[in-house]
């Protein structure tokens, strides 16, 4: 690094005269990654640094490149401790005197701290401490801080990401490649989506359109199609592959999945079938049969008044088992659904009244909906692998 570039840092970082006195803070994540390069498979590394003063202002990030081989090959802890080593001989050269570090990593910690020491055969890591106590030594003040793993600055994980992605490209002329590690086609690095959920993965744009239509269809939590990744994918990973309708479906089954299956409430309404959790609610007015009070409710989106038991518009005047036997029920959409089902042979869960088809296997049936076990034949609670009822558990 040149003088002018050094100079450059210490004014972004506002390294001063009395920067001596100053407190900055380092993070630091190293990472090792098996890539798929061209058709090749080998381990690739690369660092995340992120440097701000105490205050977390002044902020300044890079990437770089892990290429020691022994580092790469030897246990995860050396491309942390790598990455550390990185980390401080890059403070050093902006001219930071204190420094505090944050490690997300327990055992790492301990052995900077020197509360514990590396096992014997591991000497890779053994003469990474070794750098760390001599760079360690020429700060006028350093700590090293436990900071939990969830709390780990994100961008020094996607900056390390991004310094293994730079080694995995190649050029044919005037084209850049990457090989697309779900299906191992060579794309361009612009044909690429980076999953922004945590995991920075770098997938080709037909295997998330694929992936994403299939898991969309099939119900499933949309995640990363990286070999093992269980990253789910986020709404800002979404929103360059699906239309409007996907996406209002993706935030929908969102909000479902944050709602207890038996607090889960539907406006009855078609244009509406607004979803709600039950605490969520609004009861209706003091002119309420008190004994209706339990069913009766307003749909805090469209404000109408409904029926949470009929799941019709509110039957005044009228209890449940009389509006069930009148003619504006017996002609409504509910009415003629739950006689579609009846014709079926179709079953309701007896706890969250989700309907469900048996094709084939007995008659203990899981819903797919709530995962409660119940007799397809008279809904009767399945318990401990027994049927509560008489009913023969054979087709």
């Amino acid at each position: 690094m040149d003088n002018e570039e050094l100079e450059l840092a210490r004014q972004k970082l506002d390294l001063g005269e009395s920067s001596t006195y100053r407190l900055y803070s380092l993070y630091c994540k190293g990472l090792v990654s098996e890539e798929v390069i061209k058709d090749d498979t080998m381990l690739v590394g690369g660092s995340g640094l992120s440097l701000c003063d105490s205050n977390n202002n002044s902020k300044l990030e890079t990437s770089k490149a892990l290429r020691n081989r022994r580092v790469l090959l030897a246990h995860p802890e050396a491309a942390e401790l790598a990455a550390i080593i990185q980390g401080l001989s890059w403070a050093l050269e902006r001219g930071v005197e204190s420094i505090q570090f944050f490690c997300d990593d327990s055992i790492i910690l301990d052995y900077i701290t020197r509360e514990a020491a590396p096992p014997p055969n591991e000497s890779v890591v053994a003469t990474l401490l070794k750098k760390v106590a001599l760079l360690r030594k020429k700060f006028t003040s350093f700590q090293a801080l436990a900071v939990q793993r969830t709390d780990i600055n994100s961008s020094v994980i996607k900056l390390a990401r991004d310094a293994i992605a730079s080694q995995t490209r190649w050029r044919e002329g005037d084209t850049e490649y990457e090989t697309c590690p779900a299906c191992y086609a060579h794309v361009s690095p612009s044909h690429k989506l980076e999953v922004r959920s945590g995991c920075f993965h770098r997938i080709c744009f037909t295997c998330i359109r694929d992936c994403f239509s299939s898991q969309l269809a099939r119900g499933d939590t949309l995640l990363c199609p990286y070999s093992g990744c269980e990253k789910e994918l986020v709404l800002e990973d979404c929103r360059g592959i699906a239309d409007d309708d996907a996406l209002n479906l993706i935030i929908h089954r969102k909000k479902e999945k944050s709602i207890p299956v038996l607090d889960r409430v539907y406006c009855p309404k078609p244009s509406c079938n607004f979803l709600m959790s039950e605490r969520d609610l609004l009861p209706l007015g003091s002119s309420i049969d008190p004994r209706q009070k339990s069913v009766a409710r307003t749909c805090v989106e469209c404000g109408l008044c409904f029926c949470k038991e009929c799941h019709v518009p509110w039957h005044y005047k009228k209890t449940c088992d009389e509006f069930k036997k009148s003619h504006s029920y017996l002609t409504s959409d509910a009415a003629l659904f739950d006689s579609l089902v009846k014709t079926e042979g179709w079953m309701k869960c007896s706890q969250c009244a989700t309907v469900v088809q048996k094709t084939v296997g007995c008659q203990r049936i899981k819903c797919r909906h709530c995962n409660h076990k119940f007799c397809y034949v008279c809904g009767a609670a399945v318990i401990r692998k027994k049927m509560s009822c008489n009913c023969s558990p054979q087709d």
